[in-house]
């Protein structure tokens, strides 16, 4: 896995060993970035599994200011803060090593230009966390939700005041790209 756009293009990033985490291909990163846009200059991201950090990592690459990081595995931890430091984004990063939701509810006040989605597989959240952001009104006007989860999931992808900006399937997994709208 690495960088594939920005200050840090072709950065080699590292993962957990084993299916603890499952990656999001290249190729699929690629889409997903090109439908949100090449570059982000100032953005803030939240990547609620932050699994390698891949995701965070990318948008800090292709200029985000800022991200806030979860995730809830101690190995996760360790390697998001190894990738963290090889790229030198310390001073970019805020890491979360809790639940997801004990994080969300103590950034509802905070918006977001970009949220990562991107649970285990047997994980069934999505709705769920769609929900909560939309509820809470934390994604900046314009700023879009990306989920990742396995293509045989049913998912809602009808929220008010969203638009889809992307909905394919890639390999095993469907990406959904919500926009907010002005």
């Amino acid at each position: 896995m690495r960088i594939i756009a920005g200050k840090n293009k072709g950065t080699k990033l590292e993962t957990l060993e084993g299916l603890k985490t499952r990656p999001t291909l290249d190729a699929t990163k690629e889409a997903i970035f090109s439908s949100m846009g090449q570059f982000f200059p100032g953005y803030t991201v939240l990547d609620v599994f932050g699994g390698s950090g891949a995701l965070s990592l990318e948008s800090i690459s292709r200029g985000a200011s800022k991200a806030w990081i979860i995730d809830n595995n101690v190995d996760a931890i360790n390697i998001i803060k190894t990738n963290t430091k090889k790229l030198h984004a310390e001073e970019n990063m805020i890491i979360h090593h809790a639940n997801y939701m004990d994080v969300l509810k103590t950034l509802t006040k905070q918006k977001f230009d970009i949220v990562f989605l991107d649970p285990p597989f047997r994980m069934k959240v999505i709705d769920e966390l769609i929900t909560f952001l939309t509820t809470n009104d934390m994604i900046e006007s314009e700023g879009y939700i990306m989920a990742e989860y396995p293509k045989e999931d049913i998912v809602k992808k009808s929220y008010d005041g969203y638009k889809i900006k992307l909905c394919r399937i890639y390999s095993s997994s469907e990406v959904l790209i919500l926009q907010k709208e002005n």
